[in-house]
């Protein structure tokens, strides 16, 4: 069969949608070499995939944590300080020259290279010089929610949108959560692609976890992911403080924010609150949960409707603006500021929205949709038809 080279880059959720088409694809018999980030390396190897480094700085819990500023936009979107050129250039406009020799490596031999936005023109450089087949793709629609660019100049800046290739696009995302523009008619929507764990198959929550989540009224789930917090402590007071007025538990997931025990207020009730670090099957979880606090990354609000479970948007950067408007025009969920964050108003607009029984309604609604589509399959038959 053939030898398919995968590249992304970012983190966790940037990288998890790929590992689990590499999983599928190498069911198929294809060779499948995953070029990632350090960090990513024990969930690739989990996958029975081979990893191969990207030649950039890592991106793991510790170095976000250290960075956590960087992933949090909207102080800088909101002032004209002389740091937010800099911050722009730093954050969007990468330097692929560290990724160059590393692909060339991977696809030495390859027949095919599939490479995020991010990664799009060391693919595109990389299946010329070998001439490989290449599929560009996205795992979030937020580049494409925008019309393409027709004057000389944007075109000269949207050079990814222009490539000979742009029938050759896939967007790992589904048509119940956004609709393009026609002007993209060409990209091909799969479904999302959903991650499963290996472990998750065999795994049992333990009786404490059970006992915890399993009572009525369904208890809240707050997690950023792998998104840093500047300011975890806060959000975890907020959130936990807002949880006590409302009768409800909560469930804190640590993630790469770092949220812990140790930011609990001393007169929070501790038999509320429960925090979870290491593997846990996210579909069990919030599959009893009456919402999911998220800062708003399309994984974390796909799976979470996927189990039927509104949720609660608190944007930071990104194309988290963008998945948030998108859960408030499904009316599914809500979006808060998150740099304004307040005990009364996270309590109320759960409690008069996303806790009511049209909001439920409505994503159990979506979720059965999303849940009828087979994004990895749809995906996998599209690139074995482009080798």
């Amino acid at each position: 069969m053939s030898t398919i080279v995968i590249t992304s880059y970012g983190t966790l959720g940037d990288y998890l949608p790929y590992i689990a088409l590499g999983k599928v694809l190498k069911t198929r018999g294809h060779q499948v070499k995953m070029v990632v980030n350090e960090s990513i390396y024990p969930y690739v190897l989990k996958a029975r995939l081979e990893p191969l480094a990207i030649g950039r700085p890592n991106l793991g819990p510790q170095e976000v944590q250290r960075h956590a500023k960087l992933w949090n936009h909207l102080p800088l979107l909101r002032t004209e300080s002389p740091d937010k050129e800099k911050f722009i250039s730093a954050e969007f406009v990468h330097d692929m020259r560290l990724s160059v020799d590393c692909l060339l490596e991977a696809c030495n031999g390859a027949d095919m290279v599939i490479s995020c936005i991010l990664q799009d023109a060391v693919a595109a450089l990389v299946a010329d010089i070998y001439d490989i087949s290449y599929v560009r793709s996205s795992v979030t629609p937020f580049p494409l929610c925008f019309p393409r660019p027709e004057t000389e100049e944007e075109i000269d800046a949207g050079s990814w949108e222009n490539n000979k290739d742009f029938g050759r696009f896939i967007l790992a995302a589904s048509p119940y959560f956004c609709q393009l523009l026609p002007e993209y008619s060409q990209v091909y929507q799969t479904g999302f692609w959903f991650y499963e764990d290996p472990d998750w198959s065999s795994w049992e929550p333990s009786k404490e976890l059970r006992e915890f989540v399993e009572q009525e009224p369904k208890p809240l789930v707050l997690s950023y992911s792998s998104i840093p917090a500047v300011n975890p402590q806060e959000i975890v007071e907020v959130h936990v403080r807002a949880a006590a007025k409302l009768g409800r538990r909560i469930v804190i997931q640590q993630g790469w924010a770092g949220f812990n025990e140790s930011y609990l207020p001393s007169d929070i009730n501790r038999d509320k609150v429960m925090f979870l670090d290491g593997l846990i099957s996210h579909d069990w979880l919030l599959s009893r949960a009456a919402a999911f606090i998220t800062h708003g990354g399309v994984g974390s609000i796909a799976r979470s409707l996927r189990n039927g479970c509104p949720v609660l948007v608190e944007p930071l950067g990104h194309d988290q603006f963008y998945n948030a408007l998108q859960a408030l025009k499904l009316g599914v969920g809500s979006v808060m500021d998150s740099q304004k964050l307040t005990v009364d108003g996270i309590a109320n607009v759960l409690q008069k929205k996303i806790l009511t029984r049209d909001y439920q309604k409505r994503a159990v609604e979506v979720g059965e949709k999303i849940n009828a589509e087979q994004g990895l399959i749809v995906a996998s038959d599209l690139i074995e038809s482009w080798l």
